[in-house]
């Protein structure tokens, strides 16, 4: 393998180069291997939502709205953020955030790489408020909108690195011990 030059980069502009110069590999696993779990919990949703076909038909405002932000996330033209607000509300429906869990939407993180401080912009996260803690990124795939350079696989590394790192920094601050690794469950939502 030819050496692989490692740069500082902001999280939006790594590729699979930076994940071959990291030397960070991917290895798929189903859902119930990765949480160690015999079955994954089922989600609590509205009966509604799966039943309604457009907002119209919805009787409930809420599930109006998410309907609605379900069919502009699916309307190639209707803006960067349509996918990432219908994530947010979906997590909310679903009842990942709520009380002290909160969904939001392009935070800024800080990714320090090759000695230089970058950024990492999450699409999606949802942070525990009781723990002081990034539980969950998501990242969009925008390959349709910005063509082939864009990897939402790698951007996703990027902005998890960069979480893990604010979750430690917060730790250390709180006169806790820094993590060497976390894996959450989704049980306990």
């Amino acid at each position: 393998m030819a050496n692989l030059i490692r740069s500082a980069k902001s999280g939006s502009d790594w590729t699979r180069n930076e994940l071959a110069a990291y030397n960070i590999e991917c290895h798929r696993q189903r859902p119930l291997t990765f949480f160690g779990v015999e079955a994954l919990p089922q989600p609590r949703v509205d009966p509604e939502f799966l039943a309604s076909h457009d907002a119209e038909q919805a009787t409930n405002d809420s599930i109006s709205e998410l309907l609605n932000l379900l069919d502009m996330a699916m309307t190639p033209r209707s803006g960067k953020s349509a996918v990432d607000d219908f994530a947010a509300g979906l997590f909310r429906a679903l009842g990942y955030a709520g009380r002290n869990r909160v969904a939001l939407t392009r935070r800024d993180l800080v990714l320090l790489i090759c000695g230089e401080f970058k950024r990492a912009q999450t699409d999606v996260c949802i942070i525990d408020r009781d723990q002081n803690d990034i539980l969950l990124l998501v990242q969009e795939d925008k390959r349709f909108e910005e063509g082939e350079g864009a990897d939402p696989e790698a951007q996703l590394i990027a902005q998890a690195i960069a979480a893990f790192g604010l979750n430690n920094e917060q730790r250390v601050n709180a006169d806790m011990e820094p993590l060497d690794k976390k894996v959450s469950s989704t049980s306990s939502y």
